[in-house]
C-alpha cells in the first residue's frame, strides 16, 4: 500500500529537479485549462441587496405597501415584456451560444490535450529531463481523435453522474482519475480498456486518494492568501508530482497484478 507522505516527498523532489519546467508547465495549463478565474462575492452582492432594497425598522409602511402594489410588479412585468420583445435578447442570446460553442471547442482542442500533455511530462521527469514538447505530444501522436473522445466521454460520465447528487459524481471523479495519465503514456489505448483500467488502479484506492487531495488544503489556503503567486511557483507543481507519483505506483501494481500489461501501459 502506498504511503502518502512518501508520495509528496517523491513528487517534491522530482519537480525540484527541473523547477522552472515544472512551473512553466503548470502555467500553461492553468491559463490554457482557464484557471486564472475572478469572481464576484456573495457578500458584494448581498451588500448591494441591502444598500438598495433594506430598509429601516421606522420605514413608511403605507408608502411601501402603495409602492409594492402599484409600482413594483407593473414594472417587473413591464421591463420583462420589453426584453423578451426586444432584439437585445436574441441578440444576448446568439453571443451566448456562440461563446459557449467555441468554449466547448476550446476545450475539446486545447484543454483536454493539454492536460494529457502536463501528464507525460511529470511522468517523464521522474526518470529524467523532459521538454516542454511533452505539452503537445497528443498533437503528434496521431490518435488526437480518439484521445479526445475518451475524454469528453470522461467528462459527460462524470457529469451525469453528479446529477444523481454529488457524492456519485465525486465516486466516479476518482474511478475515471487515472484516465488521463493512462493515455498519457499510451493515447492510442481504446476507450473501454482506459475507463476498466482506471476502474481497477482506483479499486481500494479512493478513500486514500481524496485524503491525498485533502492534505494540500493548507497550501491551497496559502496560495490564495498569496493571490495564487505561490500556487503557480510551488504549489501547482508540488501536487502534479505527487500525483505522477500515485499514478506510477498504480502502475506498477496493475503490471504486478496482471490486469494490465506493457502493451498497453507503454512507460514514458
Amino acid at each position: 500500500m502506498w504511503i502518502r507522505s512518501e508520495l509528496k516527498e517523491k513528487g517534491k523532489i522530482n519537480f525540484k529537479r527541473f523547477y522552472w519546467k515544472s512551473v512553466l508547465v503548470c502555467f500553461i495549463t492553468l491559463l490554457l485549462g482557464g484557471g486564472i478565474n475572478s469572481s464576484v462575492g456573495n457578500n458584494t452582492y448581498n451588500s448591494t441587496i441591502n444598500n438598495n432594497y433594506g430598509y429601516e425598522e421606522n420605514y413608511d409602511d403605507e408608502y411601501f405597501d402603495e409602492y409594492y402594489d402599484e409600482g413594483f410588479i407593473s414594472n417587473i412585468f413591464e421591463g420583462t415584456e420589453s426584453f423578451f420583445s426586444d432584439s437585445f435578447f436574441f441578440m444576448f442570446t446568439g453571443i451566448a451560444i456562440v461563446f459557449a460553442i467555441l468554449g466547448f471547442i476550446i476545450k475539446l482542442l486545447i484543454v483536454y490535450p493539454i492536460e494529457i500533455g502536463k501528464n507525460n511530462f511529470f511522468m517523464g521527469i521522474r526518470e529524467g529531463e523532459k521538454t516542454l514538447d511533452s505539452l503537445i505530444f497528443i498533437y503528434k501522436s496521431g490518435n488526437l481523435k480518439g484521445t479526445i473522445i475518451t475524454m469528453f466521454i470522461k467528462g459527460l460520465f462524470q457529469f451525469l453522474w453528479s446529477l444523481l447528487l454529488v457524492i456519485p459524481g465525486i465516486i466516479k471523479s476518482y474511478e475515471y482519475r487515472m484516465i488521463p495519465y493512462i493515455l498519457s503514456e499510451n493515447p492510442g489505448i481504446s476507450r473501454q480498456r482506459a475507463f476498466e483500467i482506471s476502474k481497477l488502479m482506483m479499486n481500494g484506492n479512493k478513500w486514500d486518494t481524496f485524503v491525498l487531495d485533502l492534505s494540500f488544503i493548507g497550501w491551497e489556503f496559502l496560495s490564495a492568501l498569496t493571490f495564487g503567486i505561490l500556487g503557480i511557483f510551488y504549489v501547482n507543481p508540488y501536487v502534479q508530482g505527487t500525483n505522477a507519483e500515485l499514478y506510477a505506483y498504480l502502475r506498477e501494481d496493475a503490471l504486478n497484478k496482471g490486469y494490465a500489461n506493457s502493451d498497453e501501459l507503454l512507460g514514458f
